[in-house]
């Protein structure tokens, strides 16, 4: 081993290249056992990982309550909140951490690397040496209030999963795959029967047992100076060496992770709960080979995806392409584990075909093998789709994917470092797959899904499974409340109270004072060069004299090319909806899902839709249509292709003619049509999704919004009526959509942005010169938010509605108030620092609502594009009490009985900073901020950088004059739209208590939520 330079008892253990420009280096402490990975990844952010490797063989949950206890203070900073708090002003937005079945993660991810060292040591601190009090596990993890009612942050989150189709499958599958010996069958969240009975002295046990130096690995992703590093880890050392000799310790997952294989095939059904029988699912699995077996893993993945990644995959073309699916969506999972297991899931499945459904899937399978049919043209393009995906996800999502990789490494990799080396030859092993023959593919595909012994499970909704847990849980807590009486239960209000006392535990100003905020002028921001079509001839842009030089073809079109380092292309074009007449734009969805899957002429030639399907998949990495992009502006609809540099023009020729030369039949209406309707019972099951759907539908105008006319509340009837009318009128239909299209696509609706190396695009106007367009007088004026506003949205304070959801167990909530609807407004900078101060990590929301445990999370948005502000409640046994408790917050804010400190206005406003920053933290990304701020929003292309310095401008005088001016609003009748879901349950105690504050809350259903309004029960 080499050491790096200085006194550190850090070795580097090896040093790993790769052919993507990543370049891992592990250390190893010889004094502590401390694994650091350094992954050198040229971003303006620096990314933490630091895992642990944690087992455990029971349903406790410890490692996931551990993992939120962590947060809580430590050892030389026991105070709670302390870490996010220091952590806004590292520049980053808090901490985070998740917990699998085979390690806990702790997160950061700071503005470039000086706030990320100071903070190293701190965070380091809470994960080896955290207080784990008996006050903070009162709250986080598991209490009864005065009500008798079981509440905690963490219970609150289990409490919104347990019992959804998805975790009561997959825990089965797990129960039935592992031995009881082995910790991948356990729910490391923590059943709630379980969290119930759950002890702090129990986690105390768990984090001695596994939260030590030797088995913690500080996986670092970014630019970050080696030296600098040791420099940082210094302390850490220090600390933990004074703390003595850990105990011998077997590696985790070595004794248990290597579990006998499956011996005969089981098949069961799973029920969950859902007033929707219609829709199921339909789990697979399969012991899988070790995860040492880079090779068939990598064989195993292509083969997945040969079998479901487009529609003319073998999986998808049986079950799914068809005029009456059998499902929506088919796909394959490879679990990280020592020994992986292979899962395949059909989801939303018609009942009346789930039980057929997985005899049919062996059939097509086997089929392939009687018949050796394997379409080794195809295979080749998935093989060189696959090496081009580690490309562009090196670009795309550098830091997470060089985290798995190190984490893998770590659970499982020998200690010497050979694994990461073998773990990062994507290239190798495609290669070698590329030599493969189709007898080598079907013998691959018999090993291990047709000969292997499986587990076939088959998830079905059930109404009555709903109704008899929600009159289980009523009857338990029912009984709770009685067998603890009125004297124990005020005494349990008053040990809650106490408890939030002793959290609340004031931190020395000094603690926050003495951590510097790095200058932003430390931040490495990504150099973006725009240029334009028809752009300025006269020109310093070398960008820009590079696109003019192309002038061979008169290119009357609006396109912006950016610059940024990339091997790929990214052509998107963004069009327009308003002109679409108001009848038509029901239509959306469907045009959307199928515009890429139709036949299509070209040049007088029709191709078949399995033939644009083979050919785009050969000539792209990927493409899509959705409405809007991720900053918002939903009333564009977004066609995008990227493709290999090479590949250019062929993309541009594609883009053309999915736009323009598609062909709408009956057939493929009918199986795209089917494939939305049976999606909309599995998307109704979700209460953060129907909790906007819902507030959506009332606020904007159908009529006038593409957005809100595909909403999913509404498409149930809409796609019965196309389907119908596609049965009896067909012609109808394919008129309306040629129609929706010759409204969308008028080149007046057209403004096209490409990203990536413009240098090396021989011909990046001219390449659109077969684009059949005319000269356009003037381009259609961007559609905001606003502009589709309905007189409620416009004017909130006429919306107050609580749906019935029996497929969760806790509610939802979001609040709505005006805002600012200019992105140049002088409020939006105090504002945004605003929000900042009061939902970041341990600010006065998270600590005063997710610390009392009233609900998961809450969060605050500003959107300038529709003019509202919104405050949306997630996962709360009762919506009404956080919103409550919210209101005490900002009523004493305004009134000065709680003060804002000067260090939590310095650490929001670093936190702003870093969230500017992360909206850029990809070639991608910053492209496309470049094209959103000039094009769509039409704010300068140094909109983001001139933000920064009103941001660091804001005063506590601002916050104030904020506070009053918006925030008081939400929690006026008059002034502020309220939407909320919640189990049926809890309804009639949610409404009463909106009811006694003023509003005028009803209870409704979501089959009451349709396009022309709400409509009464049946």
């Amino acid at each position: 081993m080499n050491q790096p330079n200085g006194q550190s008892h850090f070795q580097v253990v090896c040093k790993v290249p790769t052919d993507y420009g990543v370049t891992f280096t592990k250390y190893k402490s010889s004094k502590t056992g401390l694994t650091v990975v350094l992954a050198d990844i040229e971003a303006p952010l620096v990314n933490g990982y630091f895992t642990l490797a944690t087992e455990s063989f029971d349903d406790f949950g410890c490692p996931h309550t551990l993992e939120h206890l962590v947060f809580l203070g430590s050892e030389q900073y026991p105070y709670k909140g302390v870490l996010d708090s220091l952590a806004n002003r590292a520049i980053a937005q808090g901490t985070n951490a998740w917990t699998d079945v085979d390690h806990t993660c702790y997160t950061i991810a700071t503005a470039g690397s000086q706030g990320f060292l100071n903070l190293l040591p701190v965070y380091v601190d809470h994960i080896l040496y955290p207080t784990l009090t008996d006050s903070g596990y009162y709250t986080e993890v598991h209490h009864v209030n005065g009500k008798g009612e079981d509440a905690g942050v963490v219970y609150c989150e289990m409490q919104g999963c347990q019992n959804t189709g998805d975790d009561r499958i997959h825990l089965r599958m797990k129960r039935i795959m592992y031995p009881n010996n082995c910790g991948y069958r356990s729910e490391t969240g923590g059943l709630m029967e379980r969290l119930r009975e759950l002890s702090v002295e129990k986690i105390r046990g768990y984090h001695q047992n596994y939260y030590r130096s030797d088995n913690l690995c500080l996986i670092i992703t970014g630019k970050v100076d080696e030296q600098e590093l040791m420099d940082a880890l210094a302390p850490v050392e220090a600390n933990i060496l004074s703390k003595g000799p850990l105990p011998p310790m077997d590696r985790p997952w070595f004794q248990t992770g290597n579990f006998p294989s499956l011996t005969a095939n089981v098949e069961e059904t799973v029920l969950f709960p859902d007033e929707d029988e219609s829709m199921g699912t339909v789990l697979i699995a399969w012991n899988g080979p070790s995860c040492h077996d880079f090779l068939t893993l990598h064989a195993i993945e292509v083969l997945n995806t040969y079998l479901t990644d487009s529609p003319v995959s073998v999986l998808q073309k049986e079950f799914v392409e068809i005029e009456v699916p059998l499902c929506t969506d088919v796909e394959f999972h490879v679990s990280d584990h020592l020994r992986t297991t292979l899962v395949f899931t059909a989801t939303s499945v018609p009942m009346e075909d789930i039980e057929d459904m997985p005899g049919r899937f062996f059939t097509t399978l086997q089929q392939l093998v009687d018949t050796n049919d394997i379409d080794m043209e195809r295979m080749a393009t998935v093989i060189d789709k696959e090496l081009q995906k580690v490309l562009n996800t090196v670009e795309t999502d550098a830091h997470d994917t060089a985290a798995a990789i190190c984490i893998y490494d770590f659970l499982y990799g020998d200690e010497s470092g050979k694994d990461l080396q073998k773990s990062v030859k994507d290239h190798e092993y495609l290669e070698e797959l590329a030599k493969y023959t189709a007898d080598d593919w079907l013998a691959l595909l018999k090993t291990h899904y047709l000969s292997a012994p499986h587990i076939t499970l088959l998830g079905k909704p059930s109404a009555s499974f709903a109704d008899q847990l929600m009159e289980e849980e009523q009857q338990r807590v029912e009984q709770q409340r009685q067998d603890l009486g009125p004297a124990k239960l005020e005494q349990l209000q008053t040990d809650l109270e106490s408890a939030m006392t002793k959290n609340a535990m004031e931190m020395p100003d000094d603690i926050l004072e003495n951590f510097t905020i790095p200058a932003v002028s430390t931040i490495n921001f990504i150099n973006v060069i725009s240029a334009r079509n028809n752009g300025p001839v006269e020109t310093d842009n070398p960008v820009q004299l590079h696109v003019n030089r192309d002038n061979a073809s008169h290119i009357p079109m609006f396109i912006q090319y950016d610059h940024v380092r990339s091997r790929f292309v990214k052509i998107s074009a963004h069009v327009s909806a308003s002109t679409i007449p108001s009848n038509l734009l029901p239509y959306t969805r469907l045009f959307l899902k199928a515009i890429f899957s139709l036949p299509m002429d070209r040049n007088g030639v029709t191709l078949s839709y399995e033939d644009v399907v083979k050919g785009l998949g050969e000539d792209t990495l990927e493409y899509h249509a959705s409405l809007g992009t991720t900053s918002g502006f939903r009333e564009l609809a977004v066609f995008t292709i990227k493709a290999k540099e090479s590949k250019y023009e062929k993309a541009v020729e594609w883009l053309r003619d999915i736009l323009w030369n598609t062909q709408f039949t009956p057939e493929r209406l009918k199986v795209v049509a089917s494939q939305i309707l049976n999606d909309v019972p599995s998307a109704k099951r979700d209460g953060n999704s129907m909790v906007h759907e819902c507030l959506r539908a009332f606020q904007f105008d159908a009529k006038k919004s593409a957005n809100v006319a595909r909403n999913v509340l509404f498409q149930s009837v809409f796609l019965q009526d196309v389907l119908q009318q596609l049965e009896n009128n067909p012609a109808k239909v394919i008129a309306d959509m040629d129609a929706y299209r010759q409204a969308l696509c008028d080149p007046a609706n057209l403004r096209l942005h490409v990203i990536g190396n413009i240098f090396n695009l021989p011909n990046p106007r001219s390449a659109f010169k077969h684009f059949d367009v005319t000269d356009v007088k003037a381009l259609t004026p961007i559609t905001f938010a606003h502009d589709t506003l309905s007189p409620k949205g416009a004017e909130p304070g006429q919306v107050c509605y609580v749906a019935s959801m029996p497929s969760i167990e806790n509610s939802y909530a979001v609040h709505s108030v005006k805002c600012p609807k200019e992105y140049n407004h002088p409020d939006m900078a105090p504002l945004l620092v605003t929000i900042e101060l009061l939902d970041a990590m341990e600010g006065y929301f998270w600590k005063l609502i997710r610390g009392k445990g009233l609900a998961y999370s809450s969060y605050l948005e500003a959107n300038p594009e529709s003019g509202l502000l919104s405050f949306t409640i997630y996962q709360s046994p009762d919506s009404f009490k956080a919103f409550e408790q919210a209101k005490i917050v900002i009523d004493q804010l305004v009134s000065k009985e709680m003060s804002i400190e000067g260090t939590a206005l310095d650490g929001a406003k670093s936190a702003v900073i870093y969230s500017l920053v992360a909206k850029e933290n990809t070639m991608s990304r910053a492209a496309l901020q470049s094209f959103v701020n000039q094009v769509l929003r039409q704010v300068p292309v140094s909109y983001n950088r001139d933000l920064l310095t009103a941001i660091q401008a804001t005063t506590k005088d601002d916050l104030h004059r904020i506070l009053e001016t918006y925030f008081v609003n939400l929690f006026q009748p008059s002034t502020s739209n309220v939407m909320v879901v919640s189990s049926p349950s809890k309804v009639t105690e949610i409404q009463e208590g909106f009811n006694g504050c003023g509003f005028n809350m009803k209870a409704i259903t979501l089959n009451q939520v349709t396009i022309d309004g709400l409509i009464d029960a049946p």
